[in-house]
């Protein structure tokens, strides 16, 4: 097919416009051979992509498309740990293959955006042009939380519900009660309970005579459904603990360490996260606390690791079905929707 390449030969900066005066069809319709393919018959787009090949345009330019449109087909996603964090973490791992498989479905793309990094990071989500945000991040009393949803673009939390955006979560809850009944019934009275933080520089060993605050609302919500299930079976509060430190095994370990050895009471440990319940149970076979005949240890999330002892007594999750749910309500224009996802108590031999 002959093409009139004149337009190669002008300095001038190739365009879509330019393109369209070239080949004689409007703008819009050279522009819907990239964004919206489905517009076209296949003949006229091919003819469009062959033109656009031989005088070598790559495609329009996504940002001035989205300065103009107010729309980038990209998608952000915030949480609270470093950017390493999302590549170590399983949960976390799975959950981002869930909302990356659907923006690839989509044909939209993914930005990350942390908030444990440097101070830099607060302008992050301002200077990133995306179409609207998936909040991972549960200290929601942070400034840089606080000024995204001010931006009043879409957005659709994990793991915790805000009365005027769409939610994807379990019922933590119904989960940590049905958790905590299930020890209660094997004969265990006494309590350490191994958490992240509820409040963004809270940590360290506390009772629970209290409820627990906090502006870390996944957190909240578990540990104080585990007070409630205690109170609710004559446990006195003040005679279980709670330990609060930062989201890996080693600080599993070194909370279990702290638990037993100031309350040697102890005979169940209740973790908010298997990595949490895995550092947990490394600490016990160093010392030679036999689990579970000793001390009952259980987790969160299933994330089948490897314990090197019992296999681990946890709550089912399945975070990558969460990251596309999420995905799929963000970009629906439909009602506000809080989908609680299944979860289930799984048995094995560490509680």
């Amino acid at each position: 097919m002959a093409y009139n390449v004149n337009i190669m030969k002008n300095k001038e900066k190739i365009t879509t416009k330019s393109l369209a005066q070239a080949l004689g069809i409007s703008h819009t319709t050279v522009s819907n051979a990239w964004n919206n393919p489905e517009k076209l018959s296949s003949e006229l787009r091919e003819r469009i992509l062959q033109y656009a090949e031989v005088v070598g345009f790559k495609g329009p330019d996504k940002l001035a498309r989205a300065l103009r449109t107010g729309r980038s087909d990209t998608i952000g996603v915030i949480f609270n740990d470093s950017m390493s964090y999302v590549f170590i973490d399983p949960h976390d791992i799975n959950l981002m293959r869930g909302i990356a498989t659907q923006c690839e479905k989509q044909n939209k793309n993914l930005v990350l955006i942390p908030m444990r990094k440097h101070q830099q990071t607060e302008i992050a989500p301002f200077t990133t042009l995306v179409d609207g945000y998936i909040l991972n991040a549960t200290h929601n009393n942070e400034a840089v939380i606080q000024q995204t949803l001010a931006r009043q673009i879409p957005l659709v939390t994990l793991d915790f519900r805000l009365p005027q955006y769409s939610s994807v979560s379990i019922d933590n809850a119904g989960a940590m009660q049905e958790m905590t009944r299930y020890l209660l019934g094997k004969g265990h009275r006494y309590f350490g309970i191994i958490s992240f933080a509820a409040s963004k520089n809270s940590q360290g060993m506390r009772d629970l005579s209290a409820p627990v605050a906090g502006d870390n609302l996944v957190m909240v919500t578990r540990v104080n459904a585990c007070r409630d299930a205690f109170i609710a079976h004559h446990i006195a509060p003040e005679t279980c603990w709670l330990y609060e430190t930062r989201h890996d095994e080693e600080h599993g370990a070194e909370a279990a360490h702290a638990l037993l050895a100031a309350h040697p009471e102890i005979t169940a440990l209740i973790c908010l996260s298997d990595r949490f319940a895995i550092g947990a149970i490394q600490h016990c076979q160093r010392r030679n606390i036999a689990v579970p005949q000793q001390v009952a240890i259980t987790g969160f999330d299933n994330l089948a690791i490897d314990t090197g002892g019992p296999g681990l007594t946890t709550i089912a999750q399945n975070a990558e079905k969460k990251g596309e749910i999420a995905v799929e309500l963000l970009l629906q224009d439909g009602p506000l929707t809080h989908y609680e996802l299944e979860h289930q108590l799984i048995i094995r031999e560490s509680a």
